[in-house]
């Protein structure tokens, strides 16, 4: 028994040691990823264009219009789909994003884009909620400034290590449009 509880910590000791090297490794190779496959498309014209028209579109929302958006969204998964989630799903920046997801070669899992109120522009694949803008990915970029990158811890999600690494959407000039967020397979990097 002494001898198992042993090993136990050690195998503790020996993982505790290595994640931070593991989360530091990963992080780095994404950053080098991120700037040499992303940055390009992230200044697209597709993206901006779609970004910035529906911050027109959504210019006036209130807190409660958001709500309410996102409780639709909610019940639309629930039932496998309706308008909401088709008219993100099936626009032209979902299009070129799935583009952009098939040509990196297994290394994206998932790409979606969100508006300066965090509300999904266009996407992959679908997302549980509508309203991204309470979470680390909107306000870890949008809301701290143009070029700001947040990448998330590695969690397994059916078997592969995904991290998100989410990024300012944002004009050469510096004017902030939205957000991204990217799926990495970091086992593919």
């Amino acid at each position: 028994m002494k001898k198992l509880l042993l090993l136990a910590v050690a195998a503790l000791v020996a993982v505790s040691v290595q994640t931070p090297a593991l989360a530091g490794d990963h992080n780095a190779k994404i950053e080098k990823y991120i700037e040499s496959n992303i940055r390009g498309w992230l200044g697209s014209d597709e993206l901006h264009a779609a970004v910035h028209q529906q911050n027109i579109n959504h210019m006036g929302l209130s807190d409660k219009d958001i709500g309410s958006l996102d409780q639709r969204w909610r019940a639309e998964k629930l039932m496998g789909g309706g308008d909401l989630i088709d008219s993100k799903m099936d626009n032209d920046l979902s299009a070129f994003l799935r583009g952009v997801k098939a040509a990196s070669g297994g290394v994206i899992t998932e790409i979606f884009v969100m508006d300066n109120k965090g509300l999904n522009v266009g996407q992959t694949n679908g997302t549980g909620d509508y309203m991204q803008g309470d979470e680390a990915k909107w306000k870890k970029t949008y809301l701290v400034k143009a070029g700001s990158v947040f990448i998330d811890d590695v969690e397994e999600e059916d078997g592969i290590n995904i991290s998100q690494a989410s990024l300012t959407v944002a004009r050469s000039n510096g004017y902030k449009l939205g957000a991204v967020t990217i799926g990495i397979n970091v086992d593919a990097l």
